[in-house]
């Protein structure tokens, strides 16, 4: 993912998190909002709650995939995916799919 669709800064991530809506779900928690750049741009939050550094980057990358297949980067949107301590790594597929379930309330939504 390009560094133009993150969110990088700590105060970018707060904002989003305390004024925009939320689509919750077993393993992720979204929070969204229209941006002003018109592309997406993702932050992924991981807590140490989740592992050790090696499992919570292995995790990251898992979340970044599973955007890149579906996720259109021409939308206005800022997104800030938490990724929940029930996460297993190992169950890649069924947590694509309830990602992508997950950006599909979001988008019925907004």
């Amino acid at each position: 993912m390009k560094r133009a669709n993150r969110v990088l800064k700590y105060q970018e991530f707060q904002d989003i998190i305390q004024s925009a809506p939320v689509v919750k779900s077993k393993h992720f928690v979204i929070h969204f909002r229209t941006n002003q750049q018109e592309r997406l741009r993702i932050g992924i939050s991981v807590t140490k709650r989740n592992g050790h550094a090696v499992k919570r980057n292995k995790i990251r990358r898992q979340v970044r995939a599973m955007l890149a297949k579906d996720a259109d980067f021409q939308k206005p949107l800022d997104l800030i995916i938490i990724v929940r301590n029930s996460y297993d790594p190992t169950k890649f597929v069924e947590l694509e799919a309830e990602l992508q379930d997950d950006l599909a309330q979001m988008g019925a939504r907004h």
